[in-house]
């Protein structure tokens, strides 16, 4: 799985990068001067590269290099302020993984949540003290979770030392002041090689340094719209874990079920109208869609199901069983 994911990786930047260029430098070089861009245009479409290139290095900058240093803050801030709970090891294995020479294991925990209701997260920790054998079905484990949930993560074990990893850092730093020179290098030879003395009337709508960087931005708005759609239908968006740390749990009525004309990957999704009593013993109502596999279509629940419903927002609701 891991090198298929490589090779697709590799075979789209080859289409957003070689290829542009390839064809371009295949169909439309030289230049003749009746295709140049009028000025104006020209300087429309280098604002719009530099724009897209910019765009990409603020992602760039947000996910791999920014997001890491946040996520230690907030481990810390869970550390220092989180809820303890006691949790239960349901299920126990080792990764396989080794981290400076201690086995990383894969947990199954079971405790209450921050409004008493019982749920299950799976947790990834490393064994630093492997003589005590903590980590048994059934052993109990403190845990600390965040007083305010929301992107993972949610949950920490007691008494955990966080560190980043700083060469994982630096080697993504490095690459991205490699892909910030590349760059700057692209846009001086193509100045060089193509203004003829007419500034910049060489650009056009089909030139590399136009194309390129609209394919990577069109490349991650479609990753991102993928990441939503795939959060949303297994539930560990941001809003979905902050409702499965402090939802209340309850059971529902399902009253309809329908399809909502979307698929994906041949998958429909299906949207469950709801009825249930809130602590309080009122009669709410709310609707939840998820997307099931053909396979189950039959077995979808059409009497009773577990939910978890936000006390601030009683029509938000986390289906926990479909």
């Amino acid at each position: 799985m891991k090198a298929y994911l490589w090779f697709l990786g590799a075979l789209m930047l080859f289409f957003a990068l070689p290829f542009p260029c390839l064809l371009y430098f295949g169909t439309s070089w030289p230049l003749e001067a009746g295709d140049r861009s009028a000025p104006w245009l020209a300087l429309a479409l280098l604002a719009t590269s530099l724009t897209l290139w910019l765009v990409l290095l603020y992602a760039f900058l947000h996910c791999l290099l920014l997001a890491p240093p946040r996520a230690l803050q907030r481990v810390r801030g869970i550390l220092a302020d989180g809820t303890p709970r006691n949790a239960r090891i349901e299920q126990a294995e080792q990764t396989g993984v080794q981290v400076r020479g201690f086995a990383q294991w894969r947990l199954q925990l079971a405790f209450d949540n921050l409004s008493g209701t019982p749920i299950t997260e799976t947790l990834v920790v490393v064994d630093s003290k492997p003589q005590l054998q903590r980590f048994t079905v059934g052993s109990q484990l403190e845990v600390l979770l965040s007083p305010t949930p929301g992107p993972a993560p949610n949950l920490m074990l007691a008494g955990s030392q966080p560190e980043l990893d700083r060469a994982s850092l630096w080697r993504r730093g490095i690459g991205g002041l490699i892909g910030i020179v590349v760059v700057a290098a692209a846009y001086v030879m193509a100045y060089r090689l193509q203004s003829d003395g007419l500034g910049w009337t060489f650009l056009g709508f089909g030139h590399p340094l136009l194309v390129c960087p609209l394919v990577l931005c069109g490349y991650l708005i479609g990753l991102r719209l993928l990441a939503r759609l795939l959060a949303g239908t297994l539930q560990i968006d941001a809003r979905g874990e902050a409702l499965k740390y402090r939802g209340i749990g309850a059971e529902a009525q399902v009253l309809d079920v329908r399809q909502t004309g979307t698929y994906v990957n041949e998958q429909p999704q299906v949207e469950f109208k709801l009825e249930y009593l809130d602590r309080e013993g009122n009669v709410q109502q709310a609707s939840v869609r998820r997307f099931v596999a053909l396979l189950e279509l039959a077995n979808i629940p059409r009497g009773q199901v577990d939910i978890l419903y936000d006390p601030d927002d009683r029509r938000s609701v986390r289906m926990e069983h479909a």
